[in-house]
């Protein structure tokens, strides 16, 4: 349809216009608007509470001087139609709907023209030129236009129409560039000063003006900005606008009040996020609850929807209100429905809350990387999983996975749950070890003390025993009674603090698969995400020690029976001690006995203790520290080799890890200079130059790979080397 015809239609329908009223004060109508000034909402007189919200028709009064009764027969003013025969004749419906509107208030009695395809009578261009220039919004250039002519034509003014519309465009611009800038009491300046603007043809400005209410603290005067929208505008999609706003900046009681003024059931969709205001709060602070109302209303749009937003919302309320299997529900359709992070989040704390931990690790596993969040649940869930009693049987890729996020994190609790793990399952050593790595973390964490203390007594190290117990006799009574004779048959049984969930016991061993220390890639057509698998057991320390230790250390190195391994009375005492303790695979306690060395010893001593340090830091993958612990002394040459190879080893599989391909082929090429490549190495070589796209040098490291060993791992990297240059070819 032509545009001039709907504008025709428009006009034809008579569509009811309300003049745009001020609020009155105990519920009674405001007195007549200015004259040619259209009613609008102000700003200098607040509704009163309770205060009824009506529609007032703006009109020209009649003229002052004339007699009541001669008033009604006075001829109609006359209207300025210009403006409006303008924009129709431009088909700028917008304007032309605000301009008709702002003239059936201005003139109740007025008439529009029927027939707007009559040419606007001619005989002034200057002022059309005007006309379109306002239209296409050059208000700088109409102002220039108006004084050029006034200044050329004495007596020449120019319509009153024209200046009045001209003087609201310009203020509210200016509204418009205050509310962007946030500069807030100048929006409610210029609404203050020009009322004009605030009416139901610029429902923007209606709205800028209450956001400036809302960020200057005056809800209150918001609500009232957007009741006079509400009980005034006409407009479907703007009415929701408004109390999409109002639903965003109010609270729930003001929003109850302006839903009073719906028309017909428009504000469902408000309703039902009123309900979801309400269950989010509520799922966040477990002390709230909602009506049974709310709930079933958002139960109906969530199984009603394919997104995943309502089930996600009703899962951590179902969570946090002591409903773990309807929540696992929940939060299994929001992840079919593609719901991301947040529902892998909830579903794994809901997995956990109904003792499902091993399916709970197992998802929270595939989303560790995707923000915090996720990765405090997956601690908290494999936390939960290590300390069972029993302790489950897990997979070795279980242990790899857990181990290493513990280690990557430095968690404390995790590193002691491992420990409750290994000590329940029988595996004393490695039990021992994560108890000490936990403390190493947290100085502070009285259940890793405990089960340290306790996992030396099984181990009859009863010097190991004493130390632990003199540092905590005086912060936990029961490390303390594990050396009194009256109570020690209680202590091994008591347990530790809900924070480990479990309690140190003897059990028939549980048989725990023995994992390698580091392994290439499994055979896969895609290369490895992460350089190294790690294990629950702390590897081997001869993996980290030279290959010559001095001889007068080697027997001094051994434990004696019963696993001790002397005191640190001296720095060679206490360099002796420190080996002995690597031997024993506590990398943790080994670092302190060879700090003691480092600062007692001779220059020989502190050298070999140096190395130890570095060694010890090493098997604990705290590499920053054996980089300084190998340079705070003057090594001899084959050790600090030794030691150059195994921290650039480390070097290389942290930017492996952190996907710095060529920077790890770089460090390859440094630590050649100090020892021959392993051949675990060498296939990370290979993938290496696989993922920086160097598929040639990879095939040529793969192919030796394989032709020496017949390795299925390299067999992989081949493949996958095939698969990716043929995807290329296409």
């Amino acid at each position: 349809m032509h545009v001039k015809s709907i504008l025709l239609a428009a006009v034809a329908s008579g569509v009811i216009f309300y003049g745009l009223g001020r609020f009155g004060q105990g519920g009674e109508l405001p007195p007549a608007p200015k004259p040619g000034t259209p009613s609008a909402f102000t700003l200098d007189q607040p509704m009163a509470e309770g205060a009824e919200i009506k529609p007032e028709l703006a009109q020209a009064p009649p003229p002052a001087n004339l007699p009541a009764g001669q008033r009604q027969a006075q001829p109609a003013p006359p209207v300025d139609e210009s403006a409006l025969r303008y924009f129709a004749s431009q088909g700028d419906t917008r304007r032309f709907e605000a301009e008709l509107a702002r003239l059936r208030a201005l003139y109740p009695q007025w008439k529009p023209p029927t027939d707007l395809n009559t040419p606007i009578p001619a005989g002034d261009p200057e002022l059309e030129r005007m006309w379109k220039l306002f239209a296409e919004g050059k208000l700088s250039e109409v102002r220039a236009a108006i004084a050029g002519r006034s200044t050329k034509e004495t007596g020449w003014s120019p319509p009153a129409d024209l200046v009045q519309q001209l003087d609201q465009a310009e203020a509210a611009q200016r509204l418009v560039n205050a509310s962007n800038a946030r500069q807030w009491e100048q929006v409610i300046r210029i609404g203050t000063e020009t009322p004009a603007l605030l009416t139901c043809a610029n429902v923007d400005a209606l709205w800028r003006v209450a956001e400036a209410f809302v960020q200057t603290e005056r809800r209150d005067r918001a609500r009232d900005a957007y009741s006079y929208i509400l009980a005034n505008c006409e407009k479907a999609e703007e009415r929701l606008g408004t109390m999409q706003k109002a639903l965003s900046t109010l609270q729930d009681e003001q929003v109850n009040a302006l839903m009073a003024l719906e028309r017909q059931n428009e504000f469902a969709s408000i309703r039902d996020e009123l309900a979801r205001r309400r269950i989010g709060r509520a799922a966040e602070d477990p002390k709230l609850t909602v009506s049974a109302d709310d709930l079933r209303r958002l139960e109906v749009l969530a199984n009603a929807a394919t997104t995943p937003d309502d089930p996600i919302l009703l899962g951590f309320y179902a969570l946090h209100h002591g409903e773990p299997v309807k929540a696992s529900d929940w939060f299994r359709m929001a992840l079919a429905r593609n719901g991301g992070a947040k529902a892998a989040e909830g579903a794994v704390l809901a997995f956990a809350a109904n003792g499902r931990y091993q399916e709970a690790e197992a998802l929270g596993s595939q989303w560790l990387e995707a923000g915090p969040a996720n990765r405090k649940a997956y601690l908290d869930a494999l936390t939960a999983l290590l300390t069972q009693e029993p302790p489950p049987r897990l997979e070795a890729v279980v242990l790899e996975r857990i181990v290493k996020t513990v280690s990557a994190d430095r968690y404390a609790l995790g590193a002691a749950a491992l420990g409750w793990y290994a000590y329940n399952s029988g595996q004393t050593v490695p039990a021992e070890h994560w108890f000490e790595t936990a403390l190493a973390w947290d100085r502070e964490h009285e259940p890793a003390a405990f089960g340290l203390a306790l996992a030396r007594q099984r181990l009859r190290d009863v010097a190991g025993l004493r130390a632990i117990v003199a540092e905590w006799r005086g912060r936990s009574q029961r490390i303390a009674d594990i050396l009194d004779p009256r109570r020690r048959h209680l202590s091994a049984r008591e347990a530790p603090p809900r924070e480990t969930g479990i309690r140190p016991a003897t059990p028939e061993p549980v048989a725990v698969e023995r994992m390698p220390r580091a392994q290439a890639p499994e055979a896969s057509p895609r290369p490895p995400t992460a350089a190294r698998r790690l294990t629950t057991e702390p590897a081997p320390v001869d993996n980290y020690l030279p290959a010559e230790r001095p001889p007068a250390l080697r027997e001094a190195a051994r434990p004696v029976r019963g696993g001790s391994c002397g005191s640190s009375g001296s720095g060679a005492a206490a360099l002796a001690r420190g080996w002995c303790l690597l031997n024993l695979k506590r990398p943790a306690s080994a670092m302190q006995a060879f700090e003691v060395a480092m600062r007692t010893g001779n220059s020989q001593v502190v050298a070999d203790a140096a190395a130890g340090k570095a060694y010890a830091a090493l098997q604990q993958g705290l590499t920053n520290e054996a980089t300084a612990a190998a340079t705070s002394a003057a090594l001899p040459p084959a050790r600090r080799r030794e030691l150059s190879a195994l921290l650039l080893s480390e070097r290389f599989y942290a930017q492996y890890d952190a996907k710095n391909f060529n920077a790890a082929l770089l460090t390859l090429e440094e630590r050649a200079k100090y020892a021959p490549e392993t051949t675990d190495l060498m296939l990370m070589r290979g993938w290496s130059y696989f993922n920086a796209r160097r598929y040639e040098d990879a095939r040529r490291v793969f192919r030796a790979l394989y032709k020496v060993n017949r390795s299925s791992q390299a067999l992989s990297g081949l493949t996958a080397i095939d698969d990716a240059t043929q995807r290329n070819r296409y």
